[in-house]
């Protein structure tokens, strides 16, 4: 166990330290972009990233984790692969365009189908990104792909300064994630030359996705109902409260979500690849799973905490004065910081274990309480209730996703792992005690 307990933190280390700097550009890229441009313009960008996250699913269809996955891919395989990627992304990519009048008419936001074109050109090197970005994650190749994503964001965020001095902001704003999706790719085609598998060229043999639509089709479904359960709140309080109350929403989970990528997201591209290896002894993963999730909950109880307490500076430092309103829906939030934490590193478990038919079944699941939970403070319009409602199907969905990975995949009983929680599940109660006890 201690070796790969070994294994595990040291991929786990590499990965952390070289996202950081990107989440660091990242921040300080939100901090300029917010005082450059207003909560509307925001909320209307943000109201067709939901859509595009929707068309990525699509576009990548389970294959990243399942090439992780391989342990042999022939180089026309691995051209096929890319070929095929990059024919849907063009195919997306247009038919994405083509439905600009439709979501004008689904939100009724003014100017909301200028922004589709940009987003059009992120979704083409997104599916382009696919193949070449797993090539470098199977290789644990952290600190390259985090050179890419730092390229990326640097990138993006001064071609937005830049255009916003000279085009209309909106435009400005919307061409971020078409140059950050465009440099993206550009870094990681290139540097997948350096992984065992090689740099892909395009290729015509689409028939190599074959045998990896036994796991890619899982974890697709997967990806496909966790999209709804992730995004549907943005969809409706887009279409039913407006662009302006969309941006304040979607920066208070923004900046909920910055310690999930400080501490998960930069951790999560590390499990599959170490954990993988050791798929046939759920005794020794069970441990090892056991041990990190417990000192991912303290760390996260420590965070979701200080975010509670510090939201009202945070808030003003990150953003400006003209985002107040935030404050208070980021305290809520900040609630579901620890369980998250823990929560976002099962997928991986799941995945390097084989068993992408129980994430799926675990996402289904999640979905449904979700989508309850969001239509619930939605109908409210009521933007504070529609966050408590998150904050209670967050909760619900961790009981449910360790049950099927405890008793489906580890085969071991819970009470263990559920008492190694105690100490975060008691900052959480504490956090919850004195939001209800302010409230009166």
């Amino acid at each position: 166990m201690s070796l790969l307990a070994g294994s595990l933190y040291k991929a786990i280390l590499k990965s952390m330290l070289g996202r950081y700097s990107v989440y660091a550009v990242n921040l300080l890229s939100m901090m300029i972009l917010a005082r450059l441009f207003t909560p509307e313009a925001f909320g209307t960008v943000a109201a067709i990233m939901v859509f595009f996250t929707f068309f990525q699913l699509m576009a990548e269809a389970g294959l990243g984790p399942a090439i992780i996955n391989l342990n042999r891919l022939a180089s026309e395989d691995r051209n096929g692969l890319f070929g095929l990627t990059l024919t849907i992304g063009l195919v997306l990519g247009a038919l994405f365009a083509a439905l600009a009048p439709a979501f004008l008419i689904f939100y009724s936001i003014p100017r909301v189908d200028e922004v589709v074109p940009y987003i059009a050109v992120s979704l083409l090197f997104f599916a382009a990104s696919v193949v070449p970005t797993a090539l470098l994650l199977r290789e644990q190749a952290f600190f390259l792909f985090a050179n890419a994503g730092l390229a990326a964001e640097l990138v993006s965020t001064g071609t937005t300064v830049a255009l916003a001095q000279v085009i209309d902001p909106l435009h400005a704003l919307a061409a971020k994630g078409a140059a950050s999706a465009a440099t993206l790719f550009l870094m990681t085609w290139f540097f997948s030359g350096r992984t065992e598998f090689g740099r892909p060229q395009l290729g015509r043999k689409f028939s190599a996705i074959k045998p990896l639509l036994g796991f890619s089709g899982y974890q697709f479904g997967f990806n496909f109902i966790n999209y709804f359960s992730r995004n549907l709140d943005n969809i409706l309080v887009g279409k039913y409260m407006g662009a302006g109350m969309l941006g304040m929403y979607d920066k208070a989970y923004q900046l909920m979500r910055y310690p999930l990528m400080l501490l998960t997201f930069a951790m999560t591209p590390a499990i599959q690849p170490v954990i993988r290896k050791h798929a046939g002894d759920p005794i020794k993963v069970e441990a090892i799973h056991r041990d990190f999730t417990f000192k991912l909950s303290l760390i996260g109880a420590a965070v979701g905490l200080l975010l509670y307490i510090a939201a009202d500076w945070i808030v003003l430092l990150a953003l400006g004065s003209q985002w107040e309103e935030v404050i208070p829906i980021i305290r809520i939030l900040a609630i579901a910081v620890p369980v998250q934490v823990v929560l976002s590193t099962s997928g991986s478990f799941f995945q390097a274990m084989n068993r992408a038919d129980l994430l799926f079944l675990s996402g289904s699941l999640s979905a449904v309480i979700m989508v309850t939970a969001i239509v619930v403070g939605v109908v409210q319009r009521d933007i504070e209730l529609l966050c408590w409602c998150l904050v209670a199907a967050f909760h619900i969905n961790f009981l449910q996703a360790y049950y099927y990975l405890y008793r489906k995949v580890f085969q071991s009983p819970l009470r263990w792992h559920f008492l190694k929680m105690l100490p975060a599940a008691s900052v959480v109660a504490g956090m919850v005690g004195w939001s209800f006890w302010v409230r009166g």
